[in-house]
């Protein structure tokens, strides 16, 4: 029975005496155990900001990055916030891992960009884009915004004796025909305009203020984010 005792209080001892042993279930017995960044601190994971768990292996929150490959500026709203995303910029929506992040993005064309004074308002066909995504377990996940290749970008060049006073895209299609009435001067510049539905047989057709009609022809390649630029002299 003695002897019993006595072992009992030793192995109490070294329990008492030493951190790193199973006896105090420590969590970690390094900086190295730790995921994600975190430091060992008297046996447990100090977790950096953003992570948590016994080992700092769970992510709270990660990003969504969406980026504008488009013509135009993207207005952009996910889980009710909403960003404007510039052409060529990019714009991140922060949120819990494993969670899903909902909403919508659009982009058009504006009459304001032909930098003239007319009401056309808005120029072309829209574009949108549902957002249903997950947040990501890994930081950041990049997210591409594209217009698909069955629209085409429109720029427009006037360098005749007149004005264009108004114009047709896909002039007598069934689908995809649109009417333009607005007003671009003859002065050279290259105006961006709108998207439109691209065809094999797209045209553009315009009505200049010497009351001249000119039809030309669209070629694209017919891959995302294309563009044509037509030229009237």
């Amino acid at each position: 029975m003695k002897t019993f005792l006595l072992t009992a209080i030793l192995a109490f001892g070294a329990c008492s005496a030493v951190i790193y042993t199973s006896c105090n279930k420590a969590t970690c017995r390094n900086s190295a155990t730790c995921e994600n960044g975190g430091s060992c601190t008297s046996g447990d994971c100090t977790c950096p900001v953003g992570y948590a768990g016994a080992f700092c292996q769970t992510k709270l929150y990660s990003v969504l990055q969406y980026t504008n490959n488009t013509f135009t500026p993207i207005t952009i709203t996910v889980n009710g916030t909403t960003q404007n995303i510039p052409v060529g910029g990019k714009t991140a929506f922060a949120g819990q891992a494993g969670t899903v992040a909902n909403g919508s993005a659009s982009t058009s064309g504006v009459a304001g960009s032909l930098g003239v004074d007319n009401s056309g308002g808005v120029l072309g066909l829209t574009i949108n884009w549902g957002i249903d995504t997950t947040f990501p377990n890994q930081d950041t996940l990049n997210i591409p915004l594209n217009v698909g290749a069955s629209y085409f970008y429109l720029y427009m060049v006037n360098t005749g004796t007149s004005s264009i006073l108004d114009f047709y895209v896909n002039y007598e299609f069934t689908y995809g025909q649109v009417y333009q009435d607005i007003t671009v001067p003859n002065n050279g510049v290259t105006y961006g305009v709108g998207y439109y539905l691209a065809y094999s047989s797209s045209s553009v057709q315009v009505q200049r203020s010497d009351s001249k009609v000119i039809w030309q022809a669209v070629t694209v390649p017919f891959t995302n984010n294309q563009s044509y630029t037509a030229k009237f002299q």
